[in-house]
């Protein structure tokens, strides 16, 4: 069994925002509860990676399966079906790694009214400008438009993002907090103390209101409640 990774909320005092985050950790906590991630392995000392290598092998040959079939839904069903596919492969397989994560939690928000996020890569640059890519997906709040956009996200754009960035990692047992805090929290990843945080805007399907309004029919525990 994976020991998870110590984390809490980050963010200070009672904001509408913090609210919100708080309830699209619970909900995605409570539906998802079962899901294994095949990266989280990784994280674990080697003899017990090899002891678990062939649980690790089941893992990650389902979440390939899970993977290649979600390719095919847009041209089988358009928007609708790539979410309600990953939605419900997710939570059919019990499987996910941070790309899963944080697509899931973004149709949450999305559905729950919250527009102002996206997803993004995390990368990491060295003093000497080297960029290093740390293989994590997650979702960052109130990103300018000169940041994500079309064309930054069809260019693959790096930048910096502000220190007050928000950043909501639910792969990560659900970190939420500030670039700064973030960097702090990455070190598990290879983040260094002089290290630079890097975002990637990703460019993923974007849920449309008709989406949203089928999501909202099929799965109405993914909405919140007062």
């Amino acid at each position: 069994m994976i020991t998870n990774i110590t984390s809490q909320n980050s963010f200070t005092g009672k904001s509408a925002f913090q609210k919100n985050i708080k309830k699209v950790k619970k909900v995605f906590f409570t539906e998802f509860n079962d899901v294994k991630s095949p990266a989280k392995y990784e994280l674990l000392p080697i003899e017990q990676q090899q002891e678990l290598a062939p649980e690790i092998k089941e893992l990650s040959d389902r979440l390939k399966f899970v993977r290649r079939f979600n390719k095919t839904l847009y041209q089988d069903g358009g928007l609708p079906e790539v979410f309600r596919g990953l939605i419900g492969c997710v939570k059919a397989f019990k499987v996910g790694n941070c790309a899963e994560f944080a697509e899931i939690g973004k149709t949450i928000l999305k559905m729950n009214g919250i527009n102002n996020c996206d997803i993004y890569t995390l990368h990491a640059k060295s003093p000497d400008g080297t960029l290093r890519n740390l293989d994590q997906t997650l979702i960052a709040f109130k990103v300018p438009h000169t940041k994500n956009n079309p064309a930054t996200k069809r260019n693959g754009t790096y930048f910096k993002p502000m220190e007050n960035t928000r950043i909501l990692d639910l792969w990560l047992d659900g970190f939420s907090g500030n670039v700064r805090q973030a960097k702090k929290k990455y070190k598990i990843l290879g983040m260094k103390q002089d290290d630079e945080l890097i975002l990637k805007p990703e460019n993923t399907y974007e849920p449309d209101l008709e989406t949203i309004k089928k999501l909202k029919k099929e799965f109405p525990k993914l909405m919140f409640t007062s």
